[in-house]
């Protein structure tokens, strides 16, 4: 094998190991639709913290079914809390904007 070979082959494993970012190795991911309990500000039990996530729905599609999406990147983190959310989605641009802070309960 030559050596821009083996970079190319390096590049590519490094690339291959990043795609599947968003996976949290902590906590298995949950599937779509699962519970996830949403604060307004931190929450009240305690949680580990995994990151932010956010949803930007067209905003011919409900709130609700906006904040369902942003659940639903909870769920894939494999949290089971959503906090910082706000009581009311941004709207700019023609969509709806909710973000937040995914944890999961200790």
């Amino acid at each position: 094998m030559t050596r821009s070979t083996s970079i190319a082959a390096a590049v590519v494993a490094a690339a291959a190991l990043c795609a599947c970012g968003g996976q949290s190795s902590r906590f298995p991911s949950r599937p779509e639709g699962c519970d996830v309990t949403v604060f307004q500000s931190t929450p009240t039990s305690p949680t580990e913290n995994i990151g932010p996530v956010g949803a930007h729905c067209e905003d011919t599609i409900s709130k609700d079914e906006c904040l369902r999406t942003l659940k639903d990147q909870v769920c894939k983190l494999g949290g089971d809390v959503v906090w910082g959310v706000p009581g009311e989605p941004r709207h700019e641009d023609g969509q709806w904007k909710f973000s937040g802070r995914a944890a999961h309960t200790k």
